[in-house]
């Protein structure tokens, strides 16, 4: 009895430690999943912050006409968002690097890129050298920088917004492994306590069945034998079916009960 009950110990003990080791893990996973999912979010949301404060100083510059001053300050607008954007797009291709799908940061890259190109293009004043020149050539159609907007920014523009998206889509896809991975770990540390829970049942029966048969009912019939002898002066019954020291204990009353009736 001692040794099962030691045994039941230490299941439990190994058990639980390698459920909390596991929970552990899963914790540390979960953790860094969210922080991952976290950071590509934010990421993805400076990226967009980046492209729409540079479409507004845009329209500003293109579309509205305006002071010197307001000039100047849309076209330092245009310098940051263009600083922010690069940065943010260059951090996310480093980080899917180490992904199933590094080219969608990369053509992210190459998206911000030309939207930035064309942005550089207006702001040093080659789209008003070419807009001036083709004032000047009679067989050309003269453009505006309202026309320049529309026909070379906005798609730009629109594509840029288009892979930002592609990209929020593929940095949640690859984080589909590690959370599969985790629903697996998960399951590992629920094993350990679901087979120690089968075992424990297993064990309590078979104690159960043990203690009544061996303990229990010998030491019924024992009392109910002894109670008859001392009631009713029936004679004891040394052969009551028992082991060990329950045996011990039927002989030594049989004993003595056979030394009173001499």
């Amino acid at each position: 009895m001692r040794v099962a009950f030691m045994c039941l110990l230490l299941l439990l003990f190994f058990s639980g430690a390698m459920s909390l080791l596991e929970l552990e893990r899963v914790s540390q996973d979960t953790e860094a999943i969210l922080m991952a999912s976290k950071e590509n979010t934010e990421l993805a949301g400076n990226m967009l912050k980046a492209l729409n404060a540079q479409n507004d100083a845009m329209i500003a510059l293109a579309v509205s006409s305006g002071k010197f001053t307001e000039i100047q300050r849309h076209s330092a607008r245009c310098e940051e968002s263009m600083r922010q954007l690069t940065l943010s797009t260059t951090t996310a291709q480093r980080k899917m690097k180490s992904t199933d799908t590094p080219m969608a940061a990369d053509t992210l890259v190459m998206c911000a890129e030309r939207v930035n190109e064309a942005v550089r293009q207006y702001i040093n004043g080659d789209v008003h050298r070419q807009i001036a020149a083709e004032l000047n050539d009679s067989t050309r159609v003269a453009s505006t920088t309202h026309d320049w907007y529309i026909n070379k920014y906005k798609p730009e523009y629109e594509r840029t917004v288009e892979y930002i998206t592609k990209y929020m889509t593929g940095a949640h896809n690859s984080l589909g492994p590690e959370v599969n991975n985790l629903s697996h770990t998960a399951r590992r540390a629920v094993t350990p306590v679901f087979i120690s829970l089968i075992v424990m049942i297993v064990i309590v029966i078979m104690f159960y069945f043990f203690m009544t048969h061996y303990f229990v009912r010998p030491i019924l019939r024992i009392n109910r034998s002894l109670g008859d002898y001392l009631t009713y002066k029936k004679p004891f019954d040394g052969e009551i079916p028992c082991r060990d020291e329950i045996a011990t204990l039927r002989d030594r009353i049989a004993q003595l009960i056979a030394k009173f009736t001499k």
